[in-house]
Parts: C-alpha cells; sequence; structure tokens
C-alpha cells in the first residue's frame, strides 16, 4: 500500500485490509513524506496488528513507494496494491484467490466501483458471476500497438517474482507518469500471463485530489508520452527484448486474443497493422544500422 496525505482516507482503506475475510499474512505499507496526519494513523493501526509494517521515507513521488517495496517483499509471494484512498470489500482477497491460485498468473486485474463514502462503498467485491479471461502473452501487440491491458493500482495483483523484475525502475521521478501505467504496459512487454476477472471490484474513491481529475497542460501529457516511451525502451533493452515485435509473432497474438478484446482494444484491420509493423521494423533495422556505423566510425578515430 501507497500512501501520501491521505489523512481523510487512511483509516477506512486500512480497516478494509484488516478486515478481510481471509486474513494477508502481511501488510506494507510505504509512506512517501506525509506531512499530515495521515502516518500517525498508519502507525495506530501498526501497534494494533502484527502484520502490519510501516515504511517512511522521503516525498518522491508515488512511484518511488514501489522501488522502496521491491526490496522486501518475499520470493513466491503474490502481492495484492492498493492506494491509501481506496478500500476493498471485506471478501476482496478470498474472491480473488478462488480465480488465481488455480493456473499460471504473473498478473490479476479485477474492476473498480467508484465511491466517494463508505456509505455507497461496495458491500462485496462479487458482483457478478462472468468468468475471469486468461490472456495468453501480449509482448507483440503492446511493442507494437500500445495496448493498455489492466486497471488502476488498486485494481491490480501480481506475482512477487514479476513484481521484482519490473521494480525498482530507474527512471521513476517523472511524476506525470503514472506506475499503474508502468506496471500494466511492462508486465506485458516481458510477456507476463494476465487474468481479467470481469465479476469482481475494489472501490475506488472519487474526491477532488484523484490525479485524473487533475488538468494537464499540453506539455505535461508531452512528458508522460515521453516517458512511457523510455519505460518501453528501458523494459526491452533489460531483457534482451526486441523493441518492435516480427509480423509471426505480432499475428499470432492477434489471433490467440480473440474477436472480442481485438474490438476492446481498438484494433485496426489487419492490412493497417502490417503496414505499421514493417513500417516499425525498417524503423529498428535503419536505427540498428546507423549505430553500427557509428561504433566503427568511432573506434576508427
Amino acid at each position: 500500500m501507497n500512501n501520501y496525505n491521505n489523512e481523510k482516507f487512511i483509516g477506512d482503506c486500512l480497516s478494509s485490509v484488516v478486515n478481510q475475510t481471509k486474513s494477508f499474512d502481511q501488510v506494507l505499507i510505504v509512506d512517501d513524506g506525509s506531512v499530515d496526519g495521515s502516518k500517525d494513523i498508519i502507525q495506530d493501526f501498526c501497534l494494533k496488528h502484527s502484520n502490519m509494517r510501516l515504511i517512511s521515507k522521503e516525498n518522491e513521488g508515488q512511484f518511488s513507494t514501489f522501488n522502496v517495496a521491491s526490496l522486501l517483499i518475499e520470493d513466491g509471494s503474490q502481492l495484492f496494491l492498493l492506494d491509501g484512498d481506496d478500500f476493498y470489500p471485506p471478501d476482496y482477497l478470498d474472491s480473488v484467490l478462488k480465480v488465481i491460485v488455480k493456473g499460471s498468473w504473473d498478473f490479476a486485474f479485477c474492476e473498480r466501483q467508484v465511491f466517494s463514502s463508505l456509505d455507497n462503498a461496495p458491500s462485496s467485491a462479487v458482483v457478478s458471476s462472468q468468468n475471469p479471461h486468461f490472456f495468453s502473452p501480449t509482448s507483440a501487440l503492446v511493442r507494437s500497438r500500445g495496448c493498455w491491458i489492466g486497471r488502476p493500482t488498486s485494481c491490480i495483483s501480481l506475482s512477487a517474482n514479476l513484481f521484482k523484475k519490473l521494480f525498482p525502475y530507474p527512471n521513476y521521478r517523472d511524476k506525470n507518469f503514472w506506475a499503474d501505467n508502468f506496471m500494466i504496459y511492462a508486465s506485458s512487454i516481458l510477456g507476463a500471463y494476465k487474468i481479467y476477472l470481469p465479476g469482481i471490484v475494489i472501490g475506488w474513491r472519487d474526491h477532488v485530489g484523484n490525479d485524473c481529475k487533475k488538468i494537464y497542460s499540453r506539455e505535461d501529457i508531452m512528458q508522460r508520452e515521453n516517458a512511457i516511451k523510455i519505460a518501453f525502451e528501458w523494459s526491452c533493452h533489460t531483457y534482451n527484448i526486441p523493441r518492435y515485435p516480427g509480423v509471426l509473432e505480432f499475428f499470432k497474438e492477434y489471433k490467440m486474443l480473440g474477436s472480442h478484446w481485438q474490438k476492446q482494444l481498438d484494433l485496426p484491420n489487419q492490412y493497417r497493422m502490417l503496414n505499421r509493423l514493417l513500417r516499425d521494423l525498417a524503423k529498428q533495422f535503419y536505427k540498428n544500422h546507423l549505430s553500427a556505423v557509428r561504433k566503427i566510425f568511432i573506434k576508427d578515430l
């Protein structure tokens, strides 16, 4: 769990965690230099619950809290993420585990139910009997089309193995780039097996401080797009994955995606996608060729 100045909401958030029908083994709360009373509330909870631990740090943005947590996560564990202003229905953990422990998975995501106060917060995580959807790898689709396959932070759970591949992330200081975007993109690039849980929800609190309500300038948007580009390049370089996929790899994933998700992800017709793939591969070829020429030229000098 990450927290920054959530004094109004952190008590409800932590209560939703400790009141689960199936208890969490450990609860890590990373406070990002809060200057309100939220850290005192967290400390009170930690005194009452032995499985809770508070880690305090200077303010560097939400992204940095994941970097800190990556050093404390036990191998083989399953992580459930929660922002300090959101809420877990009491049967959330139990409901998710009943689905994700049945098969191999790396990254699970559910839906969110918007609420503004505890009076209209979800009383159960189960809202429908819709079956989960198990994605095959989507690395090529994301590297080529930038497909966003996930939901906001509090909807996400992932394996410790995947989490430690993603974090610590060195380019974390750009506050216009959100951690959930990074996790969603990078996990797909690394070939993570994703599970979508459409019948399960968390409570996503609607309030004036939500990032989605902020007004972003054109410069902010450009910075975010550049940060996403850097994240793609870092993920590919770090794990030796080609920046752009081959045609056969791409269309294999596209076919396995199925018509429903092809439409959901707003993918264009196959001719346009093939044209884009060929242009990207040509761009990568000339970039690699130019890089090789530069190395030879510098060496000769």
